[in-house]
């Protein structure tokens, strides 16, 4: 009896979110996959339940989809999540095509290879959970939004101990039966994290997924009169160049600033909207970087030269953070650039 009460209230609680997911605006990557998430959550709940499978018969097949390939959907929600500039595409399905064809190969093979496919399956499961884990942690720091910079730390906490438990329970399985006490113990972990996250997220903090605002534009309420002040006087070090400055990080402009570092990422979030301070680094230093190239008295100094100039250690971090804003090579750039400067002066 507690076992069903346990999983009845964690399937009600996902399905709780993945409505929420469904109705955030805008819709997106992460809200969709978000739902998918939760869904999954809720099928491997029902589905792990003793002799559920053989209850639902053929109606399991799509709960077991949806929770074979859950991995996958946390690492899409995870991506979308963490990473401002994500844009999902086909190679992203991989590991979902991985994970059918190890749900297949469990189906159609012989009995002596459901020890095969669950060992795939569950290296799969931790691959994707690592990722998903050094996604959390890898910026954490420099996060400028709260509740997402919150939600990076639970995940980090939450993911490798649950993962590590599902994991262990379904290899252990393969050599000897559970014991008894295993699946109310599995239904009561699964509850008590459903149960964290949905009071966290419901209502949904659509805020973790929306587009910064508008660079430059600042209400009223958004900023104190204080924090208006601390502002400008960031706006003024930037334009000194302090962004340029090597190994520059998010600690040591706010001691520079002389304000926690808490209210450094308000005021890059909601004064100046960027959701990274990473983002917030690279767009004044390509800008820069922008501007030397297409200076023709530089025509002669090295694009390594120019990367280091503006802050850059090594030539890759500036070549990968330049295309990606300008869609282009600092090279190409400036050939481009250049070319219309010499074209123009020849008319």
């Amino acid at each position: 009896m507690v076992d069903l009460v346990l999983r009845g209230g964690a399937i009600a609680l996902n399905l709780l979110l993945a409505f929420q997911f469904l109705r955030a605006r805008p819709i997106g990557v992460g809200t969709l996959s978000g739902c998918l998430l939760t869904l999954g959550v809720a099928s491997y709940v029902l589905l792990s339940a003793p002799a559920m499978p053989e209850a639902l018969g053929a109606a399991h097949i799509i709960p077991l989809l949806l929770a074979v390939l859950n991995p996958v959907f946390l690492w899409w929600f995870a991506m979308a999540l963490f990473r401002d500039d994500f844009v999902w595409k086909p190679v992203h399905a991989l590991p979902a095509a991985f994970l059918l064809g190890a749900l297949l190969l469990g189906v159609l093979g012989s009995p002596k290879l459901e020890g095969a496919r669950t060992v795939l399956h569950q290296t799969i499961l931790l691959t994707l959970l690592a990722h998903v884990v050094w996604m959390a942690i890898q910026d954490l720091r420099n996060d400028l939004v709260d509740s997402r910079r919150r939600f990076r730390i639970a995940l980090a906490i939450v993911l490798p101990i649950a993962g590590a438990l599902v994991a262990a329970g379904e290899i252990y399985a393969m050599f000897a039966p559970l014991p008894g006490w295993t699946p109310p113990a599995q239904a009561a972990m699964l509850f008590a994290i459903s149960f964290v996250f949905t009071a966290w997220l419901a209502p949904l903090r659509v805020d973790m997924f929306e587009a910064p605002a508008q660079r430059g534009v600042i209400e009223a309420a958004d900023l104190s009169t204080a924090e208006r002040v601390e502002l400008e006087r960031l706006k003024r070090v930037v334009v000194e160049g302090v962004l340029l400055e090597p190994d520059l990080s998010l600690g040591r402009l706010a001691g520079r600033l002389g304000v926690p570092e808490h209210r450094l990422r308000r005021l890059i979030n909601v004064g100046l909207g960027f959701r990274s301070f990473s983002a917030f680094v690279n767009e004044h230093r390509v800008d820069e970087a922008r501007r030397r190239l297409a200076d023709p008295n530089r025509v002669r100094e090295q694009i390594v030269s120019i990367a280091f100039g503006v802050g850059y250690a090594s030539l890759a971090p500036f070549n990968r953070a330049f295309r990606d804003r300008t869609g282009t090579t600092p090279s190409q750039f400036r050939k481009d650039v250049l070319g219309r400067l010499v074209d123009s002066e020849n008319l």
